[in-house]
Formats: structure tokens, C-alpha cells, sequence
């Protein structure tokens, strides 16, 4: 697997908020970042800590108030809206925090949507149905997405994530709902990934997630630092 090298410099992210003492607030500092090739890492951190605004401007769903978010040294936050998306679902695999599904298509069909978008859905089918095995609803392939749990709609954007086979992983809170042994079969899919070459970087509240992790960050009030766990 090729590297991919993503590297923040300076990025910051402000969102208006009308009160008597300021017309904003920092939801992340200014930062710098590089997330290293071959390699798990983690943010941790208090619900609200700025985690999730900064991962999204990572995975180029939110553009920075400063700074620049480098892609294999181009500027990403530069590049045209079709250009950055055809990056991100090529490249980048992201699974977001929400749990989501398009209701009128099967769970295997979700989990290909990303490369159907590009012609490649027979192609990825044998690769699909291997991913919702190693996440454990293989038997679900042909259930529609309305009809699973949360936990397992967790799973399947997991499965969606890896589809086309990134260079880039992000995930939030991937294991929230999850049970102890998904949890870890989920983690050691993540290390395995880290392990062959991906890049992979995890939002996580889950202190047995720690030990599987590279590099590990904290998050408090929009600061991200090094910490020793």
C-alpha cells in the first residue's frame, strides 16, 4: 500500500457564537499535526474538547478559519469541490460519528455505494461481502439498513470505510455502541490496517483501545497534545 502523507499546519476553527463577550469562539487552537503512514493513532478527550471539529477538517469536511491541511504536500482546502471529493473517496475512508445508512439500499449495497460511485461495484462486491465478515453481519449482506441496530450500522460503515481500500482511515468513536468482542475484533481490524501500510487515526473513548495504539493525542478545550498513557 502506497503512503499517503496528511500533515496540518496552523489549522484553527472558529464557529460565531453571539454573546456579550465575543462574536466566536475557538472550537480547536491552532494546531499542527502529521498523521504518521503505518500507524494507529488516537485522540481522546471530554465530549466537547473540539475532537470531531478537528477530524473533520482532516478528512476535508470542514474547511479550517486558518491553516492548511496538506495532502501529499498539495493544499487540500485549494483544490475544487470535485477535486477534494474524488480525493477523499478514493483515498480517504472516513467513518463519521453518527450512525447512517441509505434506507433503500441493502446493507451490501451501502457498503459499496462509495465504489459504485466510480464504476467499480462488481469489482468490490467479493472484497464487500470479506469486510462485513470481518466486522460480523456477513449474514445481514442482504437486509436493508433501516432494519439494524445501532451497533450494527456501526459496523457497516466501517465496512464502508475500507470498501475502497484507503490510504487514509478516520474514524469517530468507532466502537461507541459496540460490545466488548466486536470492540476488539474492531480494533485489531484497525491495527491490522495500520500494520499493512494505512494511515489510520481514531477518535475514541475507549480506554482498552489505548494499548493497540501507536501515537496516542489529547484533546481539552480545542489544544491537542502528546499524551503519555
Amino acid at each position: 500500500m502506497p503512503d499517503m502523507k496528511l500533515e496540518a499546519r496552523g489549522i484553527r476553527r472558529d464557529f460565531f457564537r453571539n454573546n456579550s463577550e465575543s462574536n466566536f469562539f475557538s472550537a480547536v487552537e491552532k494546531t499542527d499535526f502529521v498523521l504518521e503512514e503505518g500507524r494507529l493513532t488516537e485522540i481522546i478527550g471530554r465530549s466537547g474538547s473540539g475532537k470531531t471539529t478537528f477530524i473533520n477538517m482532516l478528512c476535508g469536511l470542514l474547511s479550517p478559519t486558518e491553516g492548511q491541511l496538506l495532502i501529499d504536500g498539495s493544499d487540500f482546502y485549494a483544490m475544487t469541490d470535485d477535486a477534494r471529493s474524488l480525493l477523499r473517496n478514493r483515498k480517504i475512508g472516513i467513518i463519521p460519528q453518527e450512525r447512517a445508512g441509505l434506507s433503500s439500499l441493502t446493507v451490501l449495497e451501502n457498503v459499496l455505494a462509495p465504489a459504485a460511485m466510480y464504476g467499480d461495484m462488481n469489482e468490490k462486491k467479493e472484497r464487500a461481502l470479506e469486510l462485513l465478515k470481518l466486522v460480523g453481519i456477513a449474514d445481514l449482506a442482504n437486509v436493508f439498513s433501516n432494519e439494524l441496530s445501532g451497533g450494527e450500522l456501526r459496523r457497516m460503515s466501517i465496512a464502508r470505510a475500507l470498501i475502497n481500500e484507503p490510504e487514509i482511515l478516520i474514524a469517530d468513536e468507532p466502537t461507541g455502541d459496540l460490545d466488548d468482542e466486536t470492540t476488539e475484533t474492531v480494533l485489531r481490524l484497525f491495527k491490522n490496517c495500520a500494520e499493512r501500510g494505512m494511515s489510520v487515526l481514531m477518535v475514541t473513548h475507549e480506554l482498552s483501545a489505548l494499548p493497540y495504539a501507536d501515537y496516542v493525542y489529547k484533546m481539552d478545550k480545542g489544544i491537542l497534545q502528546v499524551c503519555s498513557v
